[in-house]
């Protein structure tokens, strides 16, 4: 596996496709952005064709629907390889993917990511991998240039474990937002609540790494899309009604962040949901 390629060059996709050309891999990249972003150790391509002789494809793309477009002109433009999709999708669509694209020679590996930019550049993220061992095994080297990987499961197993990181994840988001808020109307300041929770046993991702440089100072600039994070409870919630597992805060959650999502609209960042729970005019 030497030539590599890296289709959705967006926030995390641009900083992701460097890592593979300093590891040695020769990479070529493809975006649908009328100007197309120039990344630097990385070739560009002006269409999903001049990507087919690649050995391996990945795929950094919104959600599912738009890989399975991207596969399907892959595979009848002849590409023959393995494709790791790193985006966020459903894990159904991502079986009926891989059957599809088994037909045309196609290995597929689901291995959605977590860390946010600032990891992804640093190539310390959390790779959740899913798909037969011998495809993930010969995906290891490449893999490796992203951070850290765990084989979770068969195909589809990755994608359910990103949907159920991120239902987690924002659980604790609007947890402690609404614990911050009713912290400060008895006079707790942000750093001193922070300080107390991270010493203590609510500490959690919000509180340690969005609360005092997103939240608190209402620069909400994380880099991570409110609706990504809402698309992702979506199909979280939707695996644990389905398997058996869903509680009152399960409908809620969704509930919320759809709500959040229509107020605060489209390019909204996850941590801008601090404006539905304490807006400034309240604060």
């Amino acid at each position: 596996m030497q030539q590599i390629g890296v289709v959705g060059l967006g926030a995390m996709g641009s900083v992701m496709a460097p890592l593979p050309a300093r590891a040695g891999f020769t990479v070529i990249g493809f975006d649908t952005a009328a100007k197309r972003p120039d990344v630097p150790d990385v070739a560009t391509a002006t269409s999903l064709e001049d990507m087919v002789a690649c050995d391996a494809i990945i795929t950094m793309l919104p959600d599912g629907a738009v890989v399975t477009a991207v596969a399907t002109v892959l595979a009848e433009a002849g590409f023959r390889g393995l494709l790791i999709d790193m985006s966020s999708s459903h894990p159904d669509d991502t079986i009926k993917l891989g059957e599809t694209l088994v037909a045309h020679g196609i290995s597929l590996i689901d291995a959605p990511v977590s860390g946010g930019v600032k990891k992804a550049a640093a190539g310390t993220l959390m790779v959740m991998a899913g798909g037969a061992a011998d495809d993930i095994a010969a995906a290891y080297a490449l893999i490796d240039c992203f951070g850290t990987m765990q084989h979770v499961g068969p195909l589809g197993a990755g994608h359910a474990m990103k949907a159920l990181n991120n239902y987690v994840s924002a659980a604790g988001l609007l947890a402690s937002m609404q614990a911050l808020a009713t912290a400060e109307s008895f006079g707790i300041t942000a750093d001193k609540f922070t300080s107390v929770i991270n010493g203590s046993t609510g500490r959690n991702n919000t509180t340690e790494v969005k609360m005092m440089p997103f939240i608190a100072s209402r620069h909400y600039d994380s880099g991570f899309f409110l609706r990504l994070m809402a698309k992702d409870v979506t199909i979280a919630s939707e695996l644990m009604i389905n398997a058996g597992f869903d509680a009152p805060i399960t409908p809620a959650l969704n509930s919320y962040l759809a709500e959040a999502l229509a107020t605060l609209g489209h390019d909204a960042d996850h941590t801008g949901l601090y404006e539905m729970v304490n807006p400034i005019s309240k604060g």
